[in-house]
Formats: structure tokens, C-alpha cells, sequence
């Protein structure tokens, strides 16, 4: 099957395209990694999930718009998509990434630091909820109607 000049201008911007999502896609992963302070491990792990995006996306594009053939057009066009992102939107795009992704990890921080300082104060709350029971006993002992009849 032979694709019309004007089907190949279009599976080639359509390449542009997905090499421009690409960028995104890395620039989400690139701002979660700074932003967590991420080590070795998390940033193979923030890699790794990248490349199975991408892998995918290509897999699907491939299927779909350019008819299971791999053309060199096509490569040429993802490549000059993420080139392009790079080069253009990307220093004004990753920022608001990562301030989007720090507030995200603020948000997320939020119960995990209550239930921490819950934690650390447990023993306070211990020694309260003692304190309570005795003093619930002692009045249990000097009500008359707690006192057993007969």
C-alpha cells in the first residue's frame, strides 16, 4: 500500500506531534524527579516509565496513522518534535511542572506529616487517657449509684 504524498505530509506532522508529546512526557517525569529529590533508583524508575509511554504511544501511532509501516519520515519527525519542544517551549513549560508537582507533593505531605506528629505525641495522649480513667474511677467510687445494693 502507497500513501499519497499529502497522507505522508500529514503522518509526518502527525510524528512532529507525538515527538512533541514526547517532550512533555519527559518534562512531567524531569520536574517529579527534581522536585522529590530523587535518587539513582527513582530516577531509573522515572526513566523506565517514560520509555513505556513513549514505546506505547509509537506502538499505537504506528498501528493506527501510519499503517504499520515504519518509515524513515517518521523517525526524522519524532525526533525534530522533541527537538523542537526542547528547544521552544520547554524552559517555559517545566516550570509550571514543577511548581504543579510541588504542590502535589505538598498536598500529599499534609497527612503524612499529621500522622507523623500524631505519632511522636501518642505517649501524651497515653498518659491522658490514663489520667482519665482514674479520675472516672474515683467518682465511680464515691457515687452512690455505682455502689452495688444488697
Amino acid at each position: 500500500m502507497s500513501f499519497s504524498l499529502a497522507e505522508q505530509t500529514l503522518v509526518f506532522l502527525e510524528a512532529i506531534l507525538l515527538g512533541s508529546l514526547a517532550g512533555v512526557i519527559y518534562d512531567i517525569c524531569r520536574a517529579f524527579r527534581i522536585e522529590a529529590r530523587l535518587k539513582t533508583l527513582g530516577t531509573v524508575v522515572t526513566d523506565i516509565l517514560f520509555w513505556v509511554f513513549v514505546i506505547v504511544f509509537l506502538f499505537i501511532f504506528a498501528i493506527t496513522d501510519a499503517v504499520s509501516q515504519m518509515r524513515f519520515y517518521i523517525i526524522v519527525g519524532e525526533i525534530s518534535g522533541i527537538s523542537l519542544y526542547f528547544l521552544t517551549l520547554s524552559q517555559i513549560i517545566l516550570p509550571v511542572f514543577r511548581l504543579s508537582v510541588c504542590l502535589i507533593l505538598f498536598c500529599v505531605n499534609i497527612p503524612i506529616r499529621i500522622f507523623k506528629f500524631l505519632y511522636s505525641k501518642i505517649h501524651i495522649f497515653k498518659e491522658i487517657f490514663k489520667h482519665c480513667i482514674e479520675i472516672i474511677k474515683k467518682i465511680k467510687k464515691r457515687l452512690s449509684f455505682f455502689i452495688k445494693s444488697g
